[in-house]
Protein backbone atom coordinates (compact mmCIF):
# COMPACT_ATOMS: atom_id res chain seq x y z
CA UNK A 1 0.00 0.00 0.00
CA UNK A 2 1.51 3.73 -1.06
CA UNK A 3 2.35 6.03 1.50
CA UNK A 4 0.02 8.54 1.98
CA UNK A 5 1.38 11.85 1.14
CA UNK A 6 0.84 14.55 4.01
CA UNK A 7 1.27 17.76 2.51
CA UNK A 8 1.37 18.81 -1.88
CA UNK A 9 3.51 21.93 -2.18
CA UNK A 10 2.40 23.48 -5.47
CA UNK A 11 4.61 25.91 -6.73
CA UNK A 12 4.29 28.42 -9.95
CA UNK A 13 6.97 29.42 -12.06
CA UNK A 14 7.72 32.05 -14.00
CA UNK A 15 11.87 33.24 -15.18
CA UNK A 16 12.63 33.32 -11.30
CA UNK A 17 16.39 31.64 -11.81
CA UNK A 18 17.89 33.94 -9.27
CA UNK A 19 15.23 32.85 -6.64
CA UNK A 20 14.77 29.50 -7.02
CA UNK A 21 17.80 27.75 -5.58
CA UNK A 22 17.45 29.06 -2.10
CA UNK A 23 13.62 28.22 -2.72
CA UNK A 24 14.04 24.76 -3.19
CA UNK A 25 16.88 24.64 -1.11
CA UNK A 26 14.35 25.81 1.92
CA UNK A 27 10.80 23.80 0.34
CA UNK A 28 12.95 20.46 0.20
CA UNK A 29 14.33 20.98 3.74
CA UNK A 30 10.61 21.56 5.34
CA UNK A 31 10.84 19.78 8.73
CA UNK A 32 8.54 17.32 10.57
CA UNK A 33 6.65 15.74 7.34
CA UNK A 34 6.30 12.18 6.68
CA UNK A 35 6.00 12.06 2.94
CA UNK A 36 6.00 15.28 0.99
CA UNK A 37 5.00 15.92 -2.98
CA UNK A 38 6.58 18.45 -4.92
CA UNK A 39 4.78 19.88 -7.79
CA UNK A 40 6.26 22.58 -10.14
CA UNK A 41 4.18 24.33 -12.97
CA UNK A 42 6.26 26.21 -15.02
CA UNK A 43 4.13 28.97 -17.57
CA UNK A 44 7.10 28.77 -20.16
CA UNK A 45 10.28 30.53 -18.84
CA UNK A 46 12.58 31.70 -20.87
CA UNK A 47 15.54 31.33 -18.02
CA UNK A 48 17.04 28.85 -16.68
CA UNK A 49 13.91 27.82 -14.34
CA UNK A 50 13.45 24.57 -15.28
CA UNK A 51 16.59 23.13 -15.56
CA UNK A 52 17.74 24.52 -11.74
CA UNK A 53 14.39 22.59 -10.58
CA UNK A 54 15.14 19.73 -12.70
CA UNK A 55 18.66 19.67 -11.09
CA UNK A 56 17.39 20.37 -7.90
CA UNK A 57 14.92 17.93 -6.99
CA UNK A 58 17.21 14.80 -9.02
CA UNK A 59 16.57 11.52 -6.44
CA UNK A 60 13.73 13.66 -4.27
CA UNK A 61 10.26 11.29 -4.80
CA UNK A 62 6.93 12.77 -5.59
CA UNK A 63 8.36 15.23 -7.88
CA UNK A 64 6.34 16.42 -9.80
CA UNK A 65 7.20 18.69 -12.93
CA UNK A 66 4.65 20.35 -15.47
CA UNK A 67 6.01 21.93 -18.51
CA UNK A 68 3.41 23.85 -20.84
CA UNK A 69 3.34 24.91 -25.08
CA UNK A 70 2.14 28.37 -24.10
CA UNK A 71 1.79 31.01 -21.08
CA UNK A 72 -0.98 31.44 -19.71
CA UNK A 73 -1.05 33.42 -16.24
CA UNK A 74 -0.52 32.32 -12.40
CA UNK A 75 -3.85 31.40 -11.69
CA UNK A 76 -4.14 28.99 -14.51
CA UNK A 77 -0.95 27.31 -13.36
CA UNK A 78 -1.97 27.17 -9.63
CA UNK A 79 -4.86 25.49 -10.92
CA UNK A 80 -2.80 23.23 -12.60
CA UNK A 81 -0.88 21.85 -9.44
CA UNK A 82 -3.97 22.23 -6.97
CA UNK A 83 -5.47 19.46 -9.86
CA UNK A 84 -2.55 17.12 -9.51
CA UNK A 85 -2.12 17.23 -5.86
CA UNK A 86 -2.40 14.07 -4.17
CA UNK A 87 -1.75 15.48 -0.38
CA UNK A 88 -4.10 15.82 2.79
CA UNK A 89 -2.96 19.37 2.56
CA UNK A 90 -2.17 21.46 -0.25
CA UNK A 91 0.68 24.46 0.37
CA UNK A 92 1.05 26.97 -2.38
CA UNK A 93 4.31 29.25 -3.20
CA UNK A 94 5.52 31.53 -5.92
CA UNK A 95 8.92 30.99 -7.14
CA UNK A 96 10.02 33.74 -5.12
CA UNK A 97 8.67 32.95 -1.83
CA UNK A 98 10.82 30.91 0.90
CA UNK A 99 9.08 29.29 3.77
CA UNK A 100 11.27 29.12 7.36
CA UNK A 101 12.18 25.47 7.95
CA UNK A 102 9.85 24.44 10.24
CA UNK A 103 6.51 26.76 9.07
CA UNK A 104 4.85 23.49 7.00
CA UNK A 105 5.27 21.41 10.33
CA UNK A 106 4.12 24.46 12.85
CA UNK A 107 0.89 24.88 10.55
CA UNK A 108 -0.29 21.29 10.78
CA UNK A 109 0.26 21.41 14.48
CA UNK A 110 -2.20 24.33 14.96
CA UNK A 111 -4.35 22.40 12.15
CA UNK A 112 -4.23 19.65 14.35
CA UNK A 113 -5.19 21.59 17.73
CA UNK A 114 -8.15 23.30 16.30
CA UNK A 115 -9.60 21.44 13.12
CA UNK A 116 -9.31 23.91 11.00
CA UNK A 117 -8.91 23.79 7.28
CA UNK A 118 -7.37 26.84 6.44
CA UNK A 119 -3.89 27.93 7.55
CA UNK A 120 -2.83 31.26 6.45
CA UNK A 121 0.05 33.39 8.69
CA UNK A 122 2.13 36.28 8.12
CA UNK A 123 4.78 37.50 5.47
CA UNK A 124 7.45 40.10 5.75
CA UNK A 125 10.05 41.56 2.71
CA UNK A 126 13.23 40.83 4.15
CA UNK A 127 15.49 42.78 2.10
CA UNK A 128 17.99 39.94 2.12
CA UNK A 129 19.53 37.92 -0.13
CA UNK A 130 17.85 34.72 -1.07
CA UNK A 131 20.47 32.65 0.16
CA UNK A 132 20.78 34.61 3.35
CA UNK A 133 17.23 33.00 3.95
CA UNK A 134 17.48 29.41 3.32
CA UNK A 135 17.61 28.25 6.86
CA UNK A 136 15.42 30.80 8.79
CA UNK A 137 12.70 29.24 11.11
CA UNK A 138 9.78 30.89 12.98
CA UNK A 139 10.16 32.76 15.78
CA UNK A 140 6.90 32.15 18.99
CA UNK A 141 3.19 33.24 17.87
CA UNK A 142 -0.17 33.23 18.52
CA UNK A 143 -2.87 32.38 16.62
CA UNK A 144 -6.67 32.90 15.90
CA UNK A 145 -9.16 30.26 15.11
CA UNK A 146 -12.63 31.54 13.44
CA UNK A 147 -14.83 28.97 12.72
CA UNK A 148 -16.44 30.38 9.97
CA UNK A 149 -13.86 30.21 7.44
CA UNK A 150 -16.02 32.90 5.13
CA UNK A 151 -16.06 35.25 8.50
CA UNK A 152 -12.30 34.91 8.87
CA UNK A 153 -11.61 35.52 5.08
CA UNK A 154 -13.69 38.52 5.42
CA UNK A 155 -13.14 40.56 8.59
CA UNK A 156 -10.02 42.26 8.87
CA UNK A 157 -6.04 41.52 7.49
CA UNK A 158 -4.08 38.52 7.10
CA UNK A 159 -1.73 37.29 4.39
CA UNK A 160 -2.80 35.57 1.04
CA UNK A 161 0.74 33.62 0.52
CA UNK A 162 2.03 30.34 1.78
CA UNK A 163 -1.30 29.44 3.17
CA UNK A 164 -2.14 25.62 4.02
CA UNK A 165 -5.20 24.21 3.29
CA UNK A 166 -7.26 20.89 2.77
CA UNK A 167 -6.53 19.51 -0.44
CA UNK A 168 -10.43 17.84 -0.90
CA UNK A 169 -11.38 21.59 0.29
CA UNK A 170 -8.94 23.04 -2.76
CA UNK A 171 -10.34 21.00 -5.03
CA UNK A 172 -13.56 21.34 -4.65
CA UNK A 173 -13.82 25.09 -4.62
CA UNK A 174 -11.95 24.73 -8.37
CA UNK A 175 -8.85 26.59 -7.13
CA UNK A 176 -8.38 29.76 -8.07
CA UNK A 177 -11.09 32.22 -10.27
CA UNK A 178 -9.63 32.13 -13.95
CA UNK A 179 -11.38 35.36 -14.09
CA UNK A 180 -8.54 37.03 -12.35
CA UNK A 181 -5.09 37.07 -13.08
CA UNK A 182 -3.64 36.68 -9.96
CA UNK A 183 -4.76 34.10 -7.72
CA UNK A 184 -4.17 35.80 -3.81
CA UNK A 185 -8.56 37.45 -3.48
CA UNK A 186 -9.91 34.58 -5.11
CA UNK A 187 -8.58 31.19 -3.76
CA UNK A 188 -9.21 32.12 -0.08
CA UNK A 189 -12.86 33.25 -0.90
CA UNK A 190 -13.73 30.50 -2.93
CA UNK A 191 -11.70 27.82 -0.25
CA UNK A 192 -13.91 29.71 2.47
CA UNK A 193 -17.19 28.27 0.75
CA UNK A 194 -16.42 24.73 1.94
CA UNK A 195 -13.90 25.03 5.13
CA UNK A 196 -14.85 23.74 8.25
CA UNK A 197 -12.61 26.96 9.84
CA UNK A 198 -9.66 29.22 9.68
CA UNK A 199 -6.49 30.33 11.22
CA UNK A 200 -4.60 33.39 11.39
CA UNK A 201 -1.08 32.90 12.74
CA UNK A 202 1.30 35.82 13.80
CA UNK A 203 4.21 34.14 12.29
CA UNK A 204 5.99 34.72 9.23
CA UNK A 205 5.23 31.78 7.43
CA UNK A 206 6.50 33.48 4.44
CA UNK A 207 9.93 35.34 3.48
CA UNK A 208 10.26 37.68 0.85
CA UNK A 209 14.06 38.41 -0.42
CA UNK A 210 15.33 41.25 -1.79
CA UNK A 211 13.62 42.10 -4.82
CA UNK A 212 14.84 42.04 -8.62
CA UNK A 213 11.44 42.43 -10.75
CA UNK A 214 7.99 41.84 -9.01
CA UNK A 215 4.51 41.22 -11.07
CA UNK A 216 2.76 42.20 -7.88
CA UNK A 217 4.43 45.80 -8.29
CA UNK A 218 1.57 46.77 -11.12
CA UNK A 219 -0.65 48.57 -8.42
CA UNK A 220 -3.58 48.46 -10.97
CA UNK A 221 -3.44 45.06 -11.90
CA UNK A 222 -4.02 44.53 -8.75
CA UNK A 223 -7.02 46.25 -7.85
CA UNK A 224 -7.99 44.79 -11.29
CA UNK A 225 -7.63 41.23 -9.83
CA UNK A 226 -9.24 42.61 -6.14
CA UNK A 227 -12.55 43.73 -7.93
CA UNK A 228 -12.83 40.62 -9.94
CA UNK A 229 -12.73 38.24 -7.45
CA UNK A 230 -15.25 39.78 -4.74
CA UNK A 231 -17.37 40.74 -8.26
CA UNK A 232 -17.84 37.06 -9.49
CA UNK A 233 -17.69 36.06 -5.72
CA UNK A 234 -20.99 37.90 -5.37
CA UNK A 235 -22.54 37.24 -8.94
CA UNK A 236 -22.25 33.55 -8.56
CA UNK A 237 -23.12 32.98 -4.65
CA UNK A 238 -26.38 35.12 -4.19
CA UNK A 239 -27.15 33.11 -1.35
CA UNK A 240 -24.31 34.00 1.04
CA UNK A 241 -25.49 35.76 3.80
CA UNK A 242 -26.49 39.67 3.98
CA UNK A 243 -23.21 40.19 5.77
CA UNK A 244 -20.74 38.59 4.04
CA UNK A 245 -22.09 40.18 1.09
CA UNK A 246 -21.90 43.80 1.83
CA UNK A 247 -18.23 42.97 2.94
CA UNK A 248 -17.79 41.50 -0.37
CA UNK A 249 -19.48 44.20 -1.83
CA UNK A 250 -17.23 46.83 0.24
CA UNK A 251 -14.08 45.22 -1.16
CA UNK A 252 -15.11 45.48 -4.36
CA UNK A 253 -16.03 48.86 -4.53
CA UNK A 254 -12.70 49.69 -2.55
CA UNK A 255 -10.38 48.40 -5.26
CA UNK A 256 -12.61 50.62 -7.82
CA UNK A 257 -11.74 53.48 -5.33
CA UNK A 258 -7.98 52.59 -5.03
CA UNK A 259 -7.95 52.01 -8.94
CA UNK A 260 -9.39 55.37 -9.61
CA UNK A 261 -6.91 57.18 -6.76
CA UNK A 262 -3.81 56.13 -9.21
CA UNK A 263 -5.76 57.17 -12.43
CA UNK A 264 -8.17 60.60 -12.00
CA UNK A 265 -5.64 63.84 -11.08
CA UNK A 266 -8.63 64.81 -8.54
CA UNK A 267 -10.01 60.96 -7.39
CA UNK A 268 -11.79 63.27 -4.20
CA UNK A 269 -14.30 64.59 -6.86
CA UNK A 270 -15.57 61.37 -8.32
CA UNK A 271 -18.57 59.42 -7.68
CA UNK A 272 -16.16 56.56 -6.99
CA UNK A 273 -14.78 58.60 -3.53
CA UNK A 274 -18.67 59.04 -3.07
CA UNK A 275 -19.83 55.32 -3.55
CA UNK A 276 -16.58 53.98 -1.35
CA UNK A 277 -17.49 56.54 1.84
CA UNK A 278 -20.92 55.05 1.43
CA UNK A 279 -20.20 52.15 1.30
CA UNK A 280 -17.72 52.47 4.70
CA UNK A 281 -20.02 54.26 6.48
CA UNK A 282 -23.25 52.45 5.97
CA UNK A 283 -22.76 48.94 4.91
CA UNK A 284 -24.83 48.98 2.10
CA UNK A 285 -25.95 45.94 0.40
CA UNK A 286 -24.42 45.09 -3.17
CA UNK A 287 -25.62 47.11 -6.15
CA UNK A 288 -24.63 44.79 -8.93
CA UNK A 289 -25.80 47.46 -11.21
CA UNK A 290 -23.44 49.72 -10.29
CA UNK A 291 -20.68 47.06 -10.14
CA UNK A 292 -21.39 45.92 -13.63
CA UNK A 293 -20.63 49.27 -14.54
CA UNK A 294 -17.54 48.99 -12.88
CA UNK A 295 -16.97 45.95 -14.33
CA UNK A 296 -17.09 47.42 -17.59
CA UNK A 297 -14.47 50.52 -16.64
CA UNK A 298 -11.85 47.55 -15.57
CA UNK A 299 -12.78 45.54 -18.56
CA UNK A 300 -11.71 47.90 -20.98
CA UNK A 301 -8.00 48.58 -19.46
CA UNK A 302 -5.33 47.49 -21.53
CA UNK A 303 -2.68 47.20 -19.19
CA UNK A 304 -3.69 44.49 -17.32
CA UNK A 305 -3.12 41.02 -17.91
CA UNK A 306 -6.23 38.07 -18.05
CA UNK A 307 -5.41 34.63 -18.34
CA UNK A 308 -5.29 33.52 -21.54
CA UNK A 309 -8.26 30.61 -22.65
Amino acid sequence: MAEEIDVSFVMTVYNKEFYLPSVITALLGQTGLKNPEFIFVDDVSSDNSVEIIRRMTEGVKNVTIVTNPYNRGISARINQGIALAKGKWTRMLDSDDIFPLDSTAKMLAVAGETGAEMIYGCFTKTGKDPKELENCRLEEFDYQYVPDAMSGVLNGRFTRMGQLIKTDVLQKAGGADERAFIQDESIPLRAALYAKGIVKMTANVVLVPKEIGNFSGNKIQLDHDRFMAYYWMLKDHPELPDEARRRMYLRAVSAFWKFTKKSRQFPFFTSAFARYLGCKLLASKPDMKYLARMYQKFAALTDVRRIKP
